[in-house]
């Protein structure tokens, strides 16, 4: 499965930090695959209590709470190694033959998936908010879209603050996360890796090669809470099964923390990224990072205004810009690649130009298919355009916008 991290877009120290990692938009995470059941979440969940547990001292800090509702990004496949020429075992053991024929057999005879109803659930460890909380952040982000998956799961655990400035791969097997200094006690932070290990293996409907690396992916994000990785992210066990998984840090406000959980959801409904799209377009997925600008500028967009809706504001667009704007005072040469903050300001000019509309980002549509791909390809016709005047935001009287003459140039 991928994994689409939201890296970018927190202003200062944190933002500093972030942009350390900035340049690692998806991690493969081999196994974390799963699918779902019409199972409730109290027969789902670990058992737990319902108040979860403190978290550091942050404005609107949060709490506890569960669901039923949807969304994730798919699994990547196991490496599986040869065992020589057609027909021949080259010393490989019945049981290994065995295994590889199953494997085939799986492959060509997917078992058919039942049609069930949707399963979305939602749980909070976190002081501040509560589980009912992330459940209705589920459910408001799969109402929005034209093809919802049919399960997703939602997870909050609280952080504290960064140790140091640099990435901890060595803590992370590898992963380029942050640690940051605990809030949960060891037994707790095993609490919720439970939680999201049960989820995964009640899922139903996946392909077998998935379900069998269902262990190794609970492993990986059992490592990123207990070390307490600055994770923010989106699995995808399988194409209808997927969720959206934060840690918040005590550097987070309640507001920065919905406006995060929300990109993730986004990133778990967006039907064909590019490990969708790698086979159906015939390119390798490395070959298509160039295009990761508009994925992750929709996200962070519809981030952005899910988290103004839930608060009843309208005043999304100015945050956007005034992000943006903000940035690029600090940094004038900034490109379109560096950060999801300009990049969602590239939302807007693109939809003053009329090239793009809000209600087919809110929805999803540009990601029912791989036609995005081609159609925002930075080479595409008029893309340079807003590569080049992206950053043209202007401010007069405490209102951001772009002029008329940058977007009808």
């Amino acid at each position: 499965m991928k994994i689409y991290r939201f890296l970018s877009g927190l202003s200062g120290k944190t933002g500093n930090r972030l942009a350390a990692i900035s340049l690692i938009g998806v991690l493969s995470l081999t196994g974390l695959t799963a699918c779902s059941e019409d199972s409730t979440d109290a027969e789902m969940a670990p058992s737990s209590s319902e108040d979860g547990s403190s978290t550091p001292d942050i404005e609107n800090n949060s709490g506890v709470s569960e669901a039923e509702d949807s969304g994730v990004e798919e699994a990547g496949e196991a490496a599986e190694t040869g065992t020589g020429g057609e027909g021949s075992s080259n010393g490989a053991s019945d049981d290994e033959q065995a295994r590889e024929t199953s494997e085939v057999e799986d492959s060509e005879n997917p078992e058919p998936v039942a049609e069930r109803a949707p399963a979305r659930v939602a749980k909070s460890f976190a002081d501040g908010v509560s589980s009912d909380e992330v459940l209705s952040w589920v459910n408001a982000a799969t109402s929005k879209m034209i093809s919802p998956p049919t399960d997703f799961l939602g997870l909050v655990w609280p952080i504290g603050y960064a140790l140091d400035d640099n990435p901890d791969p060595q803590v992370f097997d590898g992963d380029p996360f942050l640690q940051y200094s605990d809030v949960l006690s060891a037994s707790e932070k095993k609490e919720v890796a439970d939680y999201f290990k049960d989820w995964q293996a009640g899922l139903q409907g996946c392909d077998p090669r998935e379900v069998r690396d269902f262990d190794e992916g609970a492993a990986r994000v059992e490592r990123w809470i207990v070390g307490s990785a600055n994770v923010a992210t989106a699995p995808d066990p399988c194409f209808e099964s997927r969720a959206a998984v934060v840690a918040w840090s005590g550097e987070w406000n309640k507001l920065t923390l919905k406006q995060v959980f929300f990109h993730e959801t986004y990133h778990g409904m967006q039907k064909y990224l590019l490990r969708q799209c790698s086979p159906v377009l015939g390119r390798q997925e490395d070959d298509m990072n160039d295009l990761r600008w508009f994925s992750e500028g929709t996200a962070d967009y519809f981030g952005v205004y899910m988290a103004a809706k839930d608060d009843g504001r309208s005043d999304y667009v100015q945050t956007m810009l005034k992000r943006a704007y903000l940035d690029l005072r600090g940094d004038p040469g900034m490109p379109l690649k560096a950060n999801t903050y300009v990049q969602t300001a590239a939302m807007v000019l693109m939809m003053e130009r009329g090239m793009i509309s809000e209600d087919k980002i809110v929805n999803g549509g540009y990601f029912t298919n791989c036609d995005w791909i081609n159609k925002f390809d930075p080479n595409a016709p008029g893309m340079d355009y807003i590569f080049e005047n992206f950053n043209k935001i202007e401010v007069s009287g405490g209102k951001y916008f772009y002029s008329e003459s940058t977007i009808s140039g």
